[in-house]
């Protein structure tokens, strides 16, 4: 009777706590699902959510060339020169606190945000380090290579030295501003291929050599060359032609 009892004893207490144990089991689910969040992921899906934030983003970097409160024109490689907005027309307000002295021209710059419709909107900016090293001679090609953008003759002509060599079909050296924009046309100097090839130079890559800097897509012709002088880089060289 003793050895009855005590078996019934013990297939009570085995039910309690199989009872216990499904409780709190329960109780453990119902928690989870009712907290915002706690849901499981599964790895493939946590990847694609990556994968898809880490599309919308891309790295821009280049020179600065000129600089206002609403917005700046950047020089790259690969896009040329493009606008990017600051100020009221930027789709966000940029965060431009990793930029040590602000956005500053002939100064590199790397950014980060996404294209849309063809413009670049600015999400953060950071510096971006010169092989040169010297804003004022970056800042000159800048100003230049804006005359170029927009083909304008005069502009050009006021940041050379002279005498300048023009390099067209022929060579031909040019002794003053007057000579050069009487003598030669926008559209003799601001030829297709001359346009693309220093536009698209790597400012941020291009080095001296024999005190002079060649701005050009591969280092070659067309390009323009900006020589040292006691007052700093000066145009000396426009190389229409290969």
């Amino acid at each position: 009777m003793r050895r009855e009892n005590g078996m019934a004893l013990l297939l009570l207490s085995a039910t309690l706590l199989l009872f216990a144990g499904c409780g709190q089991k329960k109780s453990k689910e119902a928690t989870n699902s009712a907290v915002p969040g706690t849901a499981s992921v599964s790895g493939s899906e946590e990847s694609t959510a990556t994968g898809t934030a880490a599309e919308a983003e891309e790295t821009l970097s280049g020179v600065v060339l000129e600089a206002s409160m609403n917005g700046f024109t950047l020089q790259n490689k690969d896009r040329g020169l493009i606008y990017i907005a600051t100020g009221e027309d930027a789709a966000e307000k940029p965060d431009l606190t990793r930029l040590a002295n602000g956005i500053v021209p002939g100064e590199g710059i790397r950014l980060l945000g996404k294209t849309e419709d063809g413009t670049f909107q600015l999400s953060a900016a950071a510096d971006e380090a010169t092989a040169l090293g010297d804003k004022d001679a970056l800042y000159k090609v800048g100003q230049a290579l804006l005359a170029v953008r927009d083909k304008n003759p005069d502009a050009l002509a006021v940041m050379a030295t002279y005498p300048l060599y023009l390099g067209l079909a022929s060579g031909n050296e040019v002794d003053n501003k007057d000579e050069l924009l009487q003598k030669y046309t926008a559209e003799q100097i601001f030829t297709d291929a001359f346009c693309e090839s220093v536009l698209h130079a790597d400012l941020l890559t291009i080095k001296a050599a024999d005190g002079n800097l060649v701005v050009s897509a591969d280092g070659g012709r067309p390009n323009m060359i900006f020589t040292k002088t006691d007052a700093g880089y000066q145009l000396s060289a426009v190389n229409v032609t290969k």
